[in-house]
């Protein structure tokens, strides 16, 4: 090497020092507004239609079938609200075995009920055959006996309203929008009923697009005021399975 590629060497050792600085620096600056680009705005969450029916020239009930079911949300004013499922687990001939399950703050009551005739006539516990009950994690209890089953089926005035045969001998049309939809239309008639000597006034509301009782709403009065309000909250043609 010669002296003056020597004196050169130094010089040469600082300009690339320099050069790879700037690049350093550079390449920062390049990347910085790619990482601010990383955060994107939250898209808003679509809120779900809801399903409507349209108005029925009549009411004609569905044809009960072995897997419908449905769930009802009970509130009663000044108690903790309460739900019920009925469902339609099984059948024998013309007779349809009607589970009801209903859950409140205080426990689970599981009530099975085969109901003759029910295809033609729906639901009428003068007509229950056989009746199996369960109470919270207790034994399942089966009662075949006339007057057993006439002393048990007294609760199932409780779901009078969801349950029991239409009366449209003077019935109004409105609609009503509950959890399950908007249902156009509906068969809109008052009912009383007793239920373990307390009496129940309400106003129903059917529409024949629901399986099992056509049941949409009902807003009434139990005993001395107390306010109660029962709707729809999903129904289904299908996948009923017992919880006994």
């Amino acid at each position: 090497m010669t002296r003056t590629s020597m004196h050169r060497l130094p010089l040469l050792l600082a300009l690339v020092a320099l050069g790879c600085q700037g690049k350093q620096e550079t390449q920062g600056k390049e990347q910085a507004p790619a990482a601010a680009s990383t955060t994107q705005p939250q898209e808003k969450k679509r809120a779900r239609p809801v399903p409507e029916y349209p108005a029925a020239e009549a009411f004609t009930q569905k044809p009960l079938a072995v897997g419908q079911w449905i769930r009802v949300a009970v509130e009663t004013k000044g108690a903790p609200p309460s739900q019920v499922f009925v469902r339609i687990v099984d059948k024998e001939g013309e007779a349809f075995l009607y589970e009801i399950e209903s859950n409140t703050p205080s426990g689970t009551t599981i009530s099975q009920f085969l109901v003759e005739n029910a295809a033609s006539k729906g639901f009428d516990k003068s007509a229950i055959r056989k009746m199996r009950t369960k109470q919270d994690t207790g034994p399942v209890q089966e009662q075949t006996a006339k007057e057993a089953i006439v002393k048990a089926a007294e609760g199932v005035e409780e779901f009078a309203t969801i349950l029991n045969p239409p009366d449209f001998t003077k019935a109004e049309r409105k609609e009503a929008k509950v959890t399950a939809g908007l249902f156009q239309g509906c068969f809109v008639y008052e009912a009383e009923h007793d239920q373990g000597g307390v009496k129940m006034k309400e106003t129903v509301f059917r529409h024949p697009v629901v399986p099992i009782t056509g049941f949409v709403r009902s807003e009434g009065t139990r005993g001395s005021g107390a306010a109660v309000t029962k709707e729809l909250l999903e129904m289904h043609e299908t996948g009923a399975r017992s919880a006994l």
